[in-house]
């Protein structure tokens, strides 16, 4: 969504949300703001509904219901504008199409009373009948020209219009889409991205999903601040975005947990892509807002599950996080395969890393 706001009138609404923020249990981030942002500048009534109802019931919001509220509320209605102005689009170019087929009926008529005075002029002509046609002929060419004009000045309107819906579906595609704080894509437009491929035909078999978690993140926020954990979450983000590569998918698919789709892959470049990152971010370091102290120990998580002949999407991720669990059940800091996977991608260890992404910091 574009906020029309000016200057003067976000300030304002800055200095009404800041207070309603401090009484909730979620932090100061990007995703919270958003949601009083919306609220105290009424462009949002069906959260503010929800919203009025915590405040009258003095309930604070978490921060898992801070995301529940911005994907029902926010992310959502975004979907639904762009669906709105897919909808509207196609509108546009059924009309196009519509007034296209009204031109072609228009000069097939008039090469009918082109044949037709051709043919009266072949046979005797009289004086009279030579007018005649030419009266006819020109009758048929004015109405040609007004015809053609009309067409001009439509075709001007439905490209101008066309140009606008194509920007406003671009804004609407990326606010709907993309995560506000890391700039990858969020689980809507993760899930989207699959189902696509799978509809396309190529299925999930042989398909590596890896899911990444942060080790601790709450204890991050309750040590560093959330504003340092946003940092680490975008930190990771980049580095997942460093093994983007070909068709690969990287998402935040909720608070501190990553995908990685990866198309037609092994499992033993899947183990290899999850290692690169786990190690990456191992060895990074996060300096403190305005301080040169080094923020460390950062470890991930990994899970991975490749999918079979007939697999869904949400099979797909049920194993993940099943191996996901284990891998925090044995330690954390490490990568877990699926235990479904083939007898010899569980045997398998990790291939030698013969490179290792850099972990930016933010």
């Amino acid at each position: 969504m574009r906020y029309i706001e000016s200057k003067e009138q976000s300030s304002e609404l800055l200095r009404l949300t800041l207070p309603l923020m401090a009484r909730q249990e979620a932090a100061y981030h990007p995703v919270s703001y958003t949601l009083w942002y919306e609220h105290v500048a009424g462009i949002n009534p069906p959260l503010s509904i929800a919203l009025n109802a915590r405040l009258d019931a003095n309930e604070p919001l978490t921060e898992d219901e801070v995301y529940r509220l911005y994907m029902r509320h926010v992310s959502e209605r975004d979907a639904a504008v762009l669906d709105t102005l897919q909808q509207r689009l196609q509108t546009l170019l059924d009309d196009t199409a519509q007034t296209f087929n009204s031109a072609g009926e228009d000069t097939g008529q008039f090469a009918r009373t082109l044949r037709t005075s051709r043919s009266d002029l072949a046979e005797e002509a009289t004086a009279a009948k030579v007018q005649q046609v030419i009266s006819r002929l020109l009758s048929e060419a004015q109405r040609m020209e007004t015809v053609t004009q009309i067409l001009t000045e439509k075709l001007e309107v439905r490209t101008t219009e066309v140009k606008a819906l194509t920007q406003k579906l671009q804004q609407a595609q990326t606010e709907a889409l993309i995560d506000p704080l890391c700039g990858i894509a969020n689980r809507r437009g993760f899930v989207r991205e699959a189902k696509a491929m799978i509809e396309s035909g190529e299925g999930l078999n042989g398909c590596a999903l890896v899911l990444a978690d942060v080790d601790h993140f709450k204890q991050i926020n309750d040590n560093y601040g959330h504003l340092l954990g946003d940092k680490v979450l975008r930190a990771i983000a980049t580095t997942l975005r460093g093994q983007v590569q070909d068709r690969f998918l990287a998402a935040r698919i909720g608070g501190e947990e990553f995908a990685l789709l990866l198309p037609q892959t092994p499992l033993d470049k899947a183990r290899e892509v999850a290692e690169r990152i786990r190690s990456a971010v191992a060895r990074g370091k996060i300096l403190r807002d305005q301080t040169t102290e080094i923020i460390g120990a950062i470890t991930v998580s990994f899970g991975i599950a490749v999918g079979g002949e007939g697999d869904t999407l949400e099979m797909l991720m049920f194993r993940a996080d099943q191996a996901l669990y284990s891998a925090k059940r044995s330690g954390r800091n490490q990568v877990c395969v699926d235990s479904l996977s083939t007898a010899e991608a569980q045997q398998s260890s990790p291939l030698p890393l013969s490179h290792q992404a850099g972990f930016a910091s933010v």
